[in-house]
């Protein structure tokens, strides 16, 4: 039972959580009964998202709260939105919550609908070279190989190296391109997914290309952990339940962890220190503000100002892969194999060329 429900969560793309999550606040903050608004959007709502509306809507209804049901049937919810509802209700701010988690799941979604149309075309480059790679190991290197071979007495060993490439061509000519694309759809569904795959990788490292591929989530991350942080401390909620909280609530594998040790010191009494080892997952100045603290509604209102600091932060990142990400496949892809060729023609031709002007 629980792996279908398991399977149900997997099955809810970030465009419908986003949806339910914007529905969620839209009645809170209007007031409205959440039983009954959820009981419209599970009618109105197609396929398992709709599902899990009236789910929540009937316990409700039943008696049970919110918080409790969460937590009674937590394989029926994606980990992430579960902790974000709960840190909202803790928080007495569920929309406020719900608008946070909103904003980071569609800058999600529109940092992958902006990748898979910056991908097509070094999508059809990268078709191209390998055409033009299968035709240079079965057609080209053969032929060059053999009039080199006929007016040298020798052997070329690059040429060769393609040729015998060539010649495995029925297994890996085909399988190729199969493993890529599978691969490259399991990814491309993944990503749609409520279901994410956890960043592992601390805020702020990296560098080229892959920083800023994964530096908007990370960014978005930190500004979700930033911002939820905020309203529970606005909201009296003790530090150390409120890093634990927030921490679970980032979508930061990381920060999830170094929050809920940081948590355990704090609720032993002891003091944060600047230098402390769990806080290397987080980025220097919010770090080093949690452990100076201070007022909780200057604290807080740093926090948001941090957070919105981090959301454009994650923008321009995105922005900046969006645009150079897919010049530098298409140069490293179409350049390759261009060098490919240019080795396999020009190459033995100049070779040939010494060979025949050298004395006997």
């Amino acid at each position: 039972m629980a792996s279908r429900s398991t399977n149900s969560v997997q099955t809810i793309s970030l465009e419908q959580l986003v949806a339910l999550n914007d529905e969620m606040a839209a009645l809170v903050r209007a007031g409205i009964p959440l039983e009954a608004g959820l009981s419209t959007l599970g009618q109105e709502m197609p396929g398992r998202l709709g599902r899990m509306a009236s789910f929540l809507s009937e316990r409700i209804s039943a008696g049970e709260s919110l918080d409790r049901i969460l937590t009674n049937h937590e394989d029926r919810f994606p980990p992430l939105w579960r902790a974000v509802v709960q840190a909202g209700l803790r928080s007495g701010k569920l929309s406020s919550a719900l608008e946070s988690m909103s904003t980071t799941g569609s800058r999600v979604a529109e940092l992958r609908r902006a990748f898979g149309l910056a991908l097509l075309y070094p999508i059809i480059i990268m078709i191209l070279a390998y055409a033009s790679f299968v035709m240079l190991t079965t057609t080209l290197a053969p032929i060059t190989l053999g009039a080199y071979e006929d007016l040298t007495s020798s052997s070329d060993p690059f040429l060769s190296w393609l040729v015998s490439l060539g010649a495995s061509v029925n297994w890996w000519g085909i399988s190729v391109p199969v493993m890529a694309t599978i691969l490259g759809s399991v990814w491309w569904y993944r990503t749609g997914r409520a279901v994410l795959p956890k960043s592992t990788t601390s805020v702020g490292r990296g560098s080229g290309f892959c920083s800023a591929t994964f530096g908007s989530l990370r960014a978005g991350r930190v500004a979700a952990f930033a911002e939820i942080l905020a309203l529970l401390i606005r909201q009296q909620v003790p530090l150390h339940e409120a890093m634990r909280l927030a921490g679970a609530a980032s979508g930061d594998t990381n920060l999830e962890r170094s929050s809920k040790v940081l948590a355990g010191q704090l609720e032993r009494g002891e003091t944060l220190a600047v230098g402390d080892e769990n806080l290397k997952a987080f980025p220097p100045l919010l770090g080093w503000l949690m452990t100076v603290g201070g007022e909780p509604e200057n604290l807080a209102q740093t926090l948001s100002d941090m957070a919105q600091q981090y959301r454009q932060r994650a923008e321009r990142a995105a922005s900046w892969a969006t645009v150079y990400l897919p010049i530098a496949l298409t140069a490293v892809v179409g350049g390759s194999v261009v060098l490919l060729q240019a080795l396999a023609v020009f190459r033995p031709i100049y070779k040939l060329l010494i060979e025949l002007g050298s004395p006997l």
